[in-house]
């Protein structure tokens, strides 16, 4: 049974679209087969839905696509 999870990133709308362009050639080329990933705008916030085969992909995922959005900002903000 596949595990899901739903990752709701509320910040601005520009920056949610900037989050959006970076993640996106991460979620199409998966590393392993293991998990997918979809990335897209809701309501102005970014949405990352994560669906793997274990908790320990998922924690993986989570894990990785958290610190890609924390960079990100955190270059923004530097910028």
């Amino acid at each position: 049974m596949p595990i899901t999870a739903e990752l709701k990133v509320e910040v601005p709308e520009s920056l949610a679209r900037t989050l959006e362009g970076s993640l996106l050639p991460e979620a199409e080329s998966p590393l392993s087969d293991r998990s997918s990933v979809e990335v897209s705008l809701k309501n102005g916030d970014l949405i990352i839905r994560i669906q793997s085969s274990d908790v320990t992909v998922m924690r993986a995922a989570v894990n990785s696509y958290l610190r890609w959005v924390g960079a990100i900002v955190g270059i923004i903000e530097s910028i």
